[in-house]
């Protein structure tokens, strides 16, 4: 799934490219057998991206009190 041309840093991604490369990476996620080669590797990714979102949507909701 790591592309070259996919950022490391996921602070870097608007919200759009935040949620599309979360959307291929669960589809990837779905496919992969759960003990295969990549699937932790892949899973942790998801997680970090996970952890940006729930970090936007703090600021966000910080933001809007």
């Amino acid at each position: 799934m790591q592309d070259s041309e996919e950022p490391t840093d996921f602070a870097e991604l608007d919200d759009s490219a935040l949620l599309a490369i979360r959307a291929r990476m669960r589809t990837e996620l779905e496919r992969l057998p759960p003990h295969s080669p990549g699937h932790a590797e892949l899973s942790a990714r998801y997680d970090l991206s996970t952890q940006e979102v729930d970090d936007r949507a703090r600021k966000a909701w910080s933001n809007a009190n």
